[in-house]
């Protein structure tokens, strides 16, 4: 969900070629086996004397490697701020290792006394923190005033470098009121250098935002005077889309239940594929498999 300057026109006419994109699904797989292996570590590897609980969110974590993947190696410029979601840590420091940013020995010391934080931290993490976001909430504000002052200091103070904002946020944190209270602060109206991320990512410990109230989210966002866009498939399953059964096969994916979705992806290959075509136990013949 961006504002004006970063506008869905604007990003269109950032196309990627196929060789880029070639090279950002290489990345991202290294990125994701980074991440996934620095809470393994932290986890079952690193010595646990008195076997206090470590964790590290890696499902949350996981679902932002793609976009964050994208953020870092292509669409990011100098001068750029980021605040990167709490549950993204490990995918924040498994870039900044890849960027050469972070000492190969701090991969192991995810949670552990004076290593990788839990949460981007500004004061404790040893690479370059942008924003903390260890505050539910706070990260998704701090970008947004951090544009407004940004533009003040460019309208009163002259050559101001030009800076972009972005906030990657967990769908949960939209229940923070401080975050609907930025939303609607008039001096938040026509800024052209902020896009917020929002990652439905249906893995909220509170709750799972609905897919009714995501539709509500993003009309409140809309009637606030964002510029909404929606990435919810990406390139593999637009092309099922396309062929024969494809918009049944989509509505059944945009109708499931959090729970069908959630016992879905366990299952394997052949389990899936006739779930996914059977509905209250009847066969669609519609859906594409």
């Amino acid at each position: 969900m961006f504002q004006a300057d970063i506008s869905p026109a604007a990003l269109v006419r950032e196309t990627i070629s196929a060789n880029q994109l070639e090279t950002l699904e290489t990345i991202q797989r290294r990125v994701l086996w980074l991440a996934t292996l620095i809470i393994h570590h932290a986890n079952h590897v690193r010595p646990n004397p008195d076997d206090s609980k470590i964790g590290g969110h890696q499902a949350s974590s996981a679902s932002m490697v793609s976009i964050m993947t994208a953020l870092y190696f292509h669409f990011l410029r100098a001068g750029d701020r980021v605040s990167v979601k709490p549950h993204a840590s490990p995918v924040f420091h498994a870039i900044q290792y890849l960027l050469g940013q972070l000492p190969q020995e701090y991969l192991t010391t995810l949670r552990a006394y004076k290593g990788l934080q839990a949460y981007p931290s500004r004061t404790k993490d040893p690479d370059f923190v942008d924003f903390s976001t260890g505050s539910v909430g706070l990260g998704a504000v701090a970008p947004a005033f951090a544009a407004v002052t940004h533009r003040y200091a460019q309208t009163h103070f002259g050559q101001v470098t030009s800076r972009r904002f972005v906030a990657i946020m967990g769908d949960a944190e939209l229940d923070e009121g401080n975050v609907w209270e930025a939303i609607l602060e008039q001096a938040m109206s026509g800024l052209k250098n902020l896009l917020w991320i929002v990652d439905l990512n249906r893995q909220s410990l509170d709750r799972v935002v609905p897919g009714i109230r995501s539709g509500q989210l993003k009309r409140l966002f809309e009637e606030s005077d964002w510029q909404v866009l929606e990435a919810k498939y990406g390139r593999k399953l637009q092309a099922l889309f396309r062929r024969p059964g494809g918009l049944a096969l989509r509505r059944r994916i945009d109708e499931m239940s959090n729970e069908e979705y959630q016992a879905l992806i366990r299952l394997p290959g052949d389990r899936l594929r006739t779930r996914l075509i059977t509905v209250d136990g009847v066969p669609q013949r519609d859906i594409a498999a």
